[in-house]
């Protein structure tokens, strides 16, 4: 499977798998640092996908009026205390 097929929650657990191989230490050196290589592709893969998936979630943000607009999904709601 192509690495850019595989869905967010695939990759996580094949990075599960090569974190586990690697940690058990029963395999060796040079497949070690395959399973490592692998593993970071892993990585920037879901890396990528949340990126993506926050993207399509500030451009579907909408403000009162019904209309799209992007919002800052880390924007800090301390204002509604006051």
């Amino acid at each position: 499977m192509a690495k850019d097929k595989l869905t967010f929650e695939q990759a996580m657990a094949r990075l599960e798998k090569i974190v586990e191989a690697i940690e058990q230490g029963k395999i060796g050196l040079e497949d070690s640092i395959e399973k490592y290589s692998e593993g970071m592709e892993m990585i920037r893969h879901c890396g990528k996908v949340l990126a993506d998936a926050e993207l399509k979630i500030q451009k579907l943000q909408a403000d009162a009026a019904g209309q799209l607009k992007t919002a800052d999904l880390h924007a800090d709601d301390t204002d509604e205390d006051e």
